[in-house]
């Protein structure tokens, strides 16, 4: 008897080509016979030619789904808040929460921004303590305001040591000493020691203008601007996340710089062009930067096509090269990574968002937030109208999450029972409609199905072998009752025959 044949296709990558025993085109069929040992071996391959071309692509794509993943778990945990180390109650607490005195100091720190610019422009004494009134009047003002912020929250704190722990507070701490060191310990130094600082005096001015340089980190503190502006920070994650790409675009500039640059500097050896522009390759190299990177560059176009015409094509190409190719690739790279941070950031707040109210709701409710519910209590939660809207406004299908309550209750037993509240809010968040269908989605969709069609089989045999066990002893009861009823017909026969006999004689 022929052995049945079954006609497989086999799927490979224009970069992964087929082994040697399957060597076939993309689209040819392959043939193998219905042997389970085989079916193993081709399975086992298959897997491992899947496994090689998957792991080129999650190397590819590893930093934009590390940057997601670890945004989504940092988001699912409770924010920090330096408010938790605070007093209960004080006057202290208070101002430090009030949002009024959040802005102001904003709003100071801004000023004290622009002040920083003023002051380099117009203050042209050494020390402030020869300064004019209002340069005075200022750095006090600002430097008393800025200590006496820093002593309120200081004093808001319940365990003092606490403060250390914010780094907020620790650079502002820093920043505020340097202030205070400049504004007034050097003040009161000087006018003690009656010290005198002239503009030719070698040593002190040294000092002096280290003093002054220190003011520029006061520019830092703007950093806090960053917290009060969201979109500061992402650009400023954009730029961080896209530092190693940005470089890589900087450095094929330098390459391309270095050997144009070598080129004219032979090609226009002898020339006055050369002599110009291109003296040595460090010299042309710095001509081409600034002039076909930073600067307008018609008047090197233009002496250079005076000088040869034939070097105007090469000097052209070399713009459009750099200027062009190189710049539009680096903005298109810059574009593309701060869209990624941006998507990554508003998920992050959705997803923190919809966290707290989550876990708010599960304190409110009488659960630990960061404890585990059973499956009765997952049920029983998904029956409280506060926990079903805040659901639905995540943008969860309240129905169809119902309707799937049998497959995510399994889901549940599968893992021992209990749902974590991670596991909760992934729950919530894969149950989303805006999320895009993924092969997961199909491939846990195509598990299910064999799930139910294996519980169905199951079932189904189940019955089918009770209804034939039901048969088989209805069988077994219509024998026995043929075999008494012939049991009983012999008897009678033989008492009959007896009976018989019993006349004759």
């Amino acid at each position: 008897m022929a052995m049945s044949r079954v006609r497989v296709r086999e799927f490979f990558t224009q970069t992964a080509p087929p082994t040697a025993q399957d060597s076939s085109a993309q689209t040819d069929p392959i043939v193998h016979e219905k042997d389970h040992g085989h079916k193993k071996k081709v399975r086992r391959s298959s897997r491992k030619i899947r496994n090689a071309e998957e792991g080129p692509k999650k190397a590819a794509f590893a930093g934009a789904d590390k940057l997601k993943e670890k945004a989504k778990a940092a988001s699912m945990q409770p924010p920090y808040n330096v408010a938790n180390f605070y007093y209960e109650a004080g006057m202290c607490q208070k101002i430090a929460r009030s949002q009024v005195f959040e802005n102001l100091t904003l709003f100071v720190v801004f000023v004290n921004a622009i002040w920083i610019g003023v002051d380099t422009d117009l203050n042209d004494a050494a020390l402030l303590v020869s300064a004019d009134y209002p340069f005075l009047i200022a750095e006090n003002t600002f430097c008393f305001y800025f200590t006496c912020e820093l002593l309120i929250r200081f004093g808001a704190f319940e365990k003092k040591l606490n403060c250390l722990r914010d780094a907020w507070f620790d650079f502002d701490l820093c920043l505020v000493l340097l202030m205070v060191a400049e504004t007034w310990v050097l003040t009161l130094v000087v006018i003690l020691l009656d010290l005198k600082f002239e503009s030719g005096a070698g040593g002190g001015m040294n000092i002096i203008r280290m003093f002054k340089l220190a003011k520029l980190l006061r520019l830092s503190r703007m950093a806090r601007l960053l917290r009060a502006v969201p979109e500061l920070v992402i650009i400023m994650k954009g730029l961080g996340f896209a530092a190693r790409s940005v470089s890589i675009f900087f450095l094929l500039t330098a390459i391309i710089v270095y050997l144009f640059a070598v080129l004219f500097r032979q090609l226009t050896d002898g020339m006055d062009v050369g002599a110009l522009h291109f003296q040595s390759v460090p010299h042309a190299m710095d001509t081409l930067l600034l002039n076909g990177v930073f600067a307008d560059s018609q008047r090197l176009i233009s002496e250079m096509a005076t000088e040869e015409i034939l070097l105007w094509p090469i000097i052209i190409f070399f713009f459009a090269l750099v200027s062009v190719t190189i710049m539009y690739m680096l903005v298109g790279v810059l574009v593309d990574v701060v869209g990624l941070v941006a998507t990554v950031e508003k998920e992050g707040i959705e997803v923190s968002y919809i966290a707290g109210l989550l876990r708010s709701e599960l304190q409110r409710l009488g659960y630990k937030p960061d404890g585990s519910i059973s499956q009765f209590e997952f049920q029983k939660l998904m029956l409280e109208p506060s926990i079903v809207k805040i659901v639905a406004g995540a943008g969860v299908d309240v129905i169809v999450l119902a309707d799937m309550m049998d497959l995510i209750t399994e889901d549940i037993n599968r893992n021992g029972g209990q749902l974590a509240f991670t596991d909760l809010m992934d729950l919530v968040l894969n149950m989303r409609g805006s999320n895009p269908a993924t092969v997961k989605d199909f491939k846990e969709q195509i598990r299910m199905f064999k799930v139910i069609l294996n519980e169905s089989m199951h079932e189904a045999v189940g019955q089918i072998r009770k209804q034939l066990v039901e048969v088989q002893n209805q069988m077994q009861d219509v024998n026995s009752d043929s075999d008494s009823a012939d049991e009983d017909g012999k008897i009678q026969a033989v008492g009959l025959r007896s009976e018989s006999g019993s006349e004759i004689s």
